[in-house]
């Protein structure tokens, strides 16, 4: 069920982050709605395939920026692997895995996308862009992290409840 909810949910992320979250910046760092809802829906998912989501992700903000379709669909895909790590290793501590994902994700989403504008020729000062938009956009990222988790929370509850155990 969970795999029939990635393209409205991600759909609805993709939306606000085009519309709305794209005006609100600190510094000029943006923050990455579609890795917040990634990130959290890995962390509560149970068990399902969550491969889709990653694919799904990438190729709906492939087609609504600049970037190739393709670099979207790889840094997603790492940041799935990357969340996947971190609820095997650190899973007593779900809330400090989702943190640690995010600022890994978002590190990984941005560098990517620098590098792929330097070998395009598009000039890039390597500490400002560290400094005026990384750097903001992890604080933001992990501001937003929690606001997100708990709505992703309450919709993987709706949609796949736990299993009610009865006593004989």
């Amino acid at each position: 069920m969970s795999n029939f909810l990635a393209i409205p949910i991600l759909g609805l992320a993709v939306i606000l982050q085009t519309t709305i979250l794209s005006r609100v910046t600190l510094l000029q760092g943006p923050a990455d709605i579609v890795l917040l809802t990634l990130v959290s829906w890995i962390f509560l998912d149970r068990g399902h395939s969550i491969w889709l989501w990653p694919l799904t992700a990438g190729l709906l903000v492939g087609v609504f920026s600049a970037l190739p379709f393709w670099l979207p669909v790889l840094t997603y895909t790492g940041v799935t692997g990357i969340a996947l790590a971190m609820k095997r290793r650190v899973w007593q501590v779900p809330i400090l895995a989702l943190f640690t994902s995010v600022f890994f994700g978002t590190i990984l989403t941005t560098s990517v996308a620098f590098f792929y504008l330097s070998v395009q020729g598009i000039p890039l000062n390597g500490v400002e862009a560290v400094n005026i938009i990384l750097l903001p956009s992890i604080i933001l990222n992990l501001i937003l992290a929690i606001p997100v988790q708990a709505v992703l929370k309450e919709i993987n509850r709706w949609v796949d409840p736990a299993e009610v155990e009865v006593e004989v």
